[in-house]
């Protein structure tokens, strides 16, 4: 569990945008969402790739946040402090990530690719394309705080940044066939740009995670999710 207050406010703060990315795509597709102390919830089956539930407090109990999901087989969890045990409601681990963010005040840099915001539906299924998935609607493109970008064509590297409070989620990055460090490198650059001023927050794992320290992430908090 998070003990410090400062990294507990700064995971809290990276879920809650992360919630945000996730209330938007499910209200786009017309699913109820609800917003607590306690954590983000959708009341019914959440599209693949998305989770049912976001803890937004490290005091998020069990029993609370599962009374609010569809309990059935494919529900999931986004611990977001990797504090719960969803284990006696038969629940499993599906995968554990780190929490990373990045400070506006080095987000700062030129862009290596033909980096293009995303404005048609068109442009969003050419996008959506990068990650097999087939759940974002145009609806989408009509949130202020939410953006999509891509690197043109040929290239096949894109990321979404959204908007909420103070930070700027980072989520959705794929590579193609580009040099993942210059990916990130140009994410850095594209945010600071469209957002000035703004810290970047998000959550990797793995080679993405590795990418993220390349170009100045740092590491905040664990995250777990879990699936029944």
């Amino acid at each position: 569990m998070c003990q410090d207050r400062r990294v507990v406010d700064l995971v809290a703060e990276a879920a809650t945008c992360n919630a945000g990315w996730c209330d938007a795509v499910c209200r786009s597709l017309s699913l109820p969402t609800r917003w607590s102390d306690e954590a983000w919830t959708v009341a019914e089956r959440s599209p693949d790739g998305y989770p049912d539930a976001v803890t937004l407090s490290p005091k998020a109990e069990a029993h609370n946040v599962l009374q609010r999901v569809d309990g059935g087989v494919g529900c999931s969890v986004k611990d977001s402090f990797a504090v719960l045990d969803l284990e006696p409601w038969g629940f499993r681990v599906l995968f554990k990530a780190t929490w990373i963010r990045r400070t506006a005040a080095r987000a700062i840099g030129p862009v290596t690719l033909d980096w293009r915001e995303v404005r048609s539906a068109a442009e969003l299924d050419q996008w959506s394309s990068g990650h097999d998935l087939d759940i974002f609607g145009p609806a989408l493109l009509d949130i202020g705080d939410l953006r999509f970008f891509h690197s043109g064509p040929g290239s096949g590297a894109g990321f979404a940044l959204n908007r909420v409070g103070r930070v700027v989620g980072v989520s959705n990055i794929f590579v193609g066939q580009e040099d993942p460090i210059v990916v990130w490198s140009d994410l850095v650059a594209v945010a600071a740009r469209t957002n000035p001023g703004m810290d970047l927050a998000g959550y990797e794992l793995g080679e993405d995670l590795r990418s993220a320290a390349a170009v100045g992430f740092i590491q905040t908090g664990p995250l777990q999710v879990w699936m029944l």
